[in-house]
């Protein structure tokens, strides 16, 4: 846009602003008014204006002037370099000038040097005698500064030495020669330091300054090997024997006394006493709380804070300790001292009685554990070998005693309650509580471990018990006179096996509480406890079944009279075995209430069985009515008979459905005169014993007599096909799903 367009523009901006100005009659009044103030706008926009211009007008003046200032830079810039090159171009020359002058400044170097250190030089000799005389006499501060004085002189002539462009080997070879014995002075001074500082923890109790004089001086050969290392970066000269590194050899002395304290303390071996470790351990407690105590208070003052020495002998004694304590476990432990390593290491060391000691103030959480994880658990490994070890080596020796007892010519002892027993309940409780005591002092996990390993061991005692038993089982069957107390001993030993359930059960609710260990150990030991106590139970009817097989063995010949032609007119079968049963009833008493009520049970359930058998067997032959109202009729009076005897010494077992209820349903059903009415008697009986099988029901209906072979299939595979379709559910069990009767009976 050009300025006629911007006029033209600005006209008509202005016209059209007027207009809006005077659009009324009353705003005539005020044109004066408003032509001021259009006037005052007009004057101050043109002032801005003008300062606008004036501004940029100083400031290209200004730039102008710096523009001729920087040109006039340049030229004399160039000139200068000018002259420079020019004067470069004469440099080689002068250097050729100035090689004399450079020689002359090295020797006058070597000089100064020479005639600073001359005193030095010359007093060599003398210097190093008094420097050993000093160090004989304890004087180590002012040995150790003729010691630097001496290394001074000497590194300061081996750097002017070494400054020299081309180096005369023989010199340096010269001079080293002459300052041979310095080297011996810092060898034998450094053996004096390392004495003190091996001896620090006795030597702070009684003359803290040697501690203090033997660090110094530490410190000094430390600043001075720093200086060298610095120098050498820049010079590449590093002075004979540096760096002495004194200050590592220091801590390294520190650590070797720390570790011969330690190894110190092995007053006694297993040889000379048993209780050799439990002193070992005390003492190196007691030594160790000791030296913290003096590190805490006496060594703190002595020591640099650079040292943090009261971290750095913890560390210390920490490693020692740690390497000490694995030594003497790939020596090899034994028995207890299992326990008392692991008490030590677990209970002891991080305890109150040590570094948790509160007047020590040691930061345990920081110190972590003493031994490494696969070394602790690799001991508590070999101990739950031990524990396993011990308790197999115990209870096979306790069962070889036990197993003679029960040959001997006197009935076993017997509790308060009149109930025979033997001692291994007893014995295992106390050796599996104090097992667990024991593992107690170490912690709650290597205890659940030793719990676990003792349930495991008592599980495998089982097994060896319960053969143990069948050996004595088989001799006295083989020879039934050399036994004199067989039936009294099974009983003791049932009571024995119920005794280890007892046992068991009070070690569970004495030394494990769910939810105080990892879910894996509670379900480990929940399963171990019920294998344990299922073993036992088991091995306890097994006791029974033998007490029960004699039982039966002696009543052999009697039950097989049963049911014959000889026990329709003899009651002497039946009486034998009342009265048999009654005099092992006595013998029985002494078993305790549970293993009781399982034995009567189990003879209850076998004379039912053998008596059910019997009737099955079909031994008789029944022609008339008469004849089968008359057995019927003993076979009820007998079942009644049976049941009396039990009834005197377990009453509840025959008051609700008694096996022997089983003998007088079978003799209704032969009792029965009409054929047709069988099936009532049948089918009550069969609702009551779903488990009795189509042979049973045919050798029942077939002792009757009165039903041919054809009649008796017939009935009975339409009765049992009704039962069938009546029955839900599968059939419980009764003393039927024990009876087997052979097929050929009915062929």
């Amino acid at each position: 846009m050009d300025v006629g367009e911007a006029e033209c523009e600005a006209m008509k901006r202005a016209t059209l602003l007027v207009e809006n100005m005077l659009q009324r009659p009353d705003q005539l009044q005020k044109v004066e008014q408003y032509r001021r103030r259009v006037q005052r706008k007009k004057a101050s926009v043109e002032a801005m204006l003008k300062t606008a211009m004036q501004s940029q007008l100083d400031g290209v003046r200004t730039g102008l002037t710096q523009l001729q200032s920087a040109l006039t830079d340049l030229r004399e810039i160039k000139t200068c370099l000018s002259e420079v090159e020019s004067s470069l171009v004469r440099v080689p020359e002068l250097s050729k000038d100035l090689n004399e002058c450079r020689a002359e400044y090295v020797r006058h170097s070597q000089y100064a040097a020479a005639m600073e250190n001359l005193k030095h030089i010359f007093t060599v000799p003398e210097s190093v005698e008094k420097t050993e005389k000093w160090i004989s006499d304890g004087r180590l501060l002012y040995a150790h500064q003729c010691l630097m004085d001496l290394e001074n002189s000497r590194d300061d002539l081996l750097f002017e030495l070494h400054k020299l462009p081309h180096q005369n080997p023989n010199d340096t070879r010269m001079l080293k020669e002459y300052f041979a014995d310095v080297h011996k002075l810092s060898e034998e001074l450094g053996k004096q330091v390392w004495v003190i500082l091996q001896r620090t923890l006795n030597t702070v109790r009684m003359k803290p300054t040697q501690i203090v004089t033997a660090l110094r001086i530490v410190e000094r050969e430390e600043r001075a090997d720093q200086f060298a290392l610095q120098r050498q970066k820049g010079s590449g000269f590093l002075p004979p024997g540096r760096p002495k590194k004194w200050r590592e050899k220091t801590l390294k002395v520190l650590e070797e006394a720390v570790v011969e304290r330690i190894e110190g303390t092995i007053l006694e071996d297993r040889s000379k006493s048993k209780n050799w470790l439990i002193k070992h351990l005390e003492v190196i407690r007691l030594l160790v709380l000791e030296d913290m105590k003096v590190i805490s208070s006496l060594c703190v003052p002595c020591f640099p804070p650079s040292f943090d020495i009261v971290n750095l002998y913890v560390q210390m004694y920490h490693k020692s300790l740690a390497n000490h304590l694995v030594e003497l476990i790939d020596a090899k432990l034994e028995d207890n001292e299992y326990v008392t390593l692991l008490s030590w290491v677990l209970n002891v060391y991080a305890g109150p009685e040590l570094m948790g000691h509160p007047t020590l103030n040691i930061n345990i959480a920081k110190l972590g554990p003493l031994l490494e994880d696969k070394v602790l658990n690799n001991l508590i490994s070999e101990y739950l070998k031990n524990v396993n070890n011990n308790y197999d080596s115990w209870m096979t020796k306790a069962l070889e005693i036990e197993e003679k007892e029960w040959y001997r010519s006197e009935p076993p002892q017997q509790d308060p309650d009149s109930h025979y027993k033997t001692e291994v309940p007893q014995l295992i409780h106390d050796m599996i509580r104090q097992n667990l005591e024991v593992a107690n002092t170490t912690s709650p996990e290597v205890q659940v471990q030793v719990l676990i390993c003792s349930l495991e061991q008592v599980r495998l005692f089982a097994g060896k018990f319960d053969a143990a038993v069948k050996r004595y089982k088989d001799n006295y069957y083989s020879d039934r006179s050399q036994i004199q107390y067989y039936t009294t001993y099974i009983i003791a030993l049932a009571n024995s096996c119920q005794g280890m359930v007892d046992v068991l059960m009070s070690i569970k609710a004495q030394f494990w509480r769910p939810g105080t260990t990892t879910n894996t150990y509670d379900t480990e030991i929940a399963t171990k406890f019920d294998a344990v106590l299922n073993v036992y139970q088991r091995v306890r009817n097994q006791m029974c079944d033998h007490l029960l097989e004699e039982a039966i063995e002696d009543l052999q010949d009697h039950f097989n009279a049963l049911l014959t032609q000889r026990w329709l007119h003899d009651t002497e079968p039946m009486d034998t075995i009342c009265l048999t049963l009654s005099d092992y009833f006595n013998d029985y008493s002494h078993l305790h209430q549970k293993n009781f009520d399982h034995v009567v049970q189990l003879v209850l359930n076998t004379v039912a069985m053998r008596y059910t058998t019997a009737i099955l067997q079909k031994r008789l032959t029944l022609k008339t009515q008469e004849d089968r109202k008359l057995v019927a009729e003993r076979i009820i009076s007998e079942a009644e008979k049976v049941a009396t005897v039990f009834e005197q010494v377990a009453p509840d077992l025959v008051k609700f459905d008694s096996p022997c209820d089983v003998m007088k349903g079978l003799a209704e059903v032969i009792k029965v005169s009409d054929v047709e009415m069988i099936s009532l008697e049948v089918h009550p009986l069969l609702r009551r014993y779903p488990d009795m099988s189509s042979d049973h029901l045919t050798a029942l209906l077939l002792l009757r007599g009165d039903l041919g072979r054809l009649d008796v299939r017939q009935r009975v595979a339409e009765i049992m096909e009704e039962m069938r379709t009546q029955r839900t559910g599968p059939a419980p069990k009764s003393i039927f799903s024990h009876i087997h009767i052979s097929t050929s009976l009915f062929t």
